[in-house]
């Protein structure tokens, strides 16, 4: 796939469509599409976090493994969404499952490459770290009400 190709899918999703053009350029040179088939995991706990995930279409399911219980979502995302921000921070270890519950198709960006990328554009770096903030606080949000769902008082009826 070229480089204009994923300039075009960068140009419509969601977490890099308000960037400029010459921005979205420099992130699709740091970039490849992939596609995932059904419980084909993205991510897995523990491994080096060595990308960042936009889905472009399909469905994710992002997981915990809960020993003696196994796999427990905390949040499923789609098309327009975006998966992982570990690989921003040492030690750079995935904290999470990702695995695909559809075929899935991704723009996968290569974390050394991007983290180099926002060091070098620091415009660019800081755009992108305020909107992984914004993921980061999705995901502990999710999380919070899976342990309410869990852990909270019973419901009256």
């Amino acid at each position: 796939m070229s480089d204009r190709e994923l300039e075009e899918f960068l140009a419509v999703h969601p977490f890099t469509a308000d960037l400029d053009e010459s921005q979205r350029a420099r992130l699709a040179k740091q970039a490849r599409l992939a596609h995932y088939q059904p419980d084909e995991y993205l991510i897995q706990e523990g491994r080096p976090a060595d990308a960042f995930y936009l889905i472009v279409q399909g469905l994710v399911s992002i997981e915990l493994f809960v020993p003696g219980h196994g796999p427990r979502p905390l949040q499923t995302v789609e098309g327009g969404s975006a998966v992982g921000w570990s690989w921003m921070l040492a030690p750079s270890r995935w904290e999470f499952d990702a695995r695909a519950l559809e075929r899935t198709t991704a723009v996968v960006f290569d974390a050394e490459r991007l983290r180099a990328l926002l060091l070098e554009d620091c415009c660019l770096g800081l755009r992108l770290v305020q909107r992984l903030l914004f993921l980061v606080t999705e995901r502990l949000r999710a999380a919070r009400l899976q342990l309410l769902d869990l852990y909270g008082p019973p419901r009256e009826r």
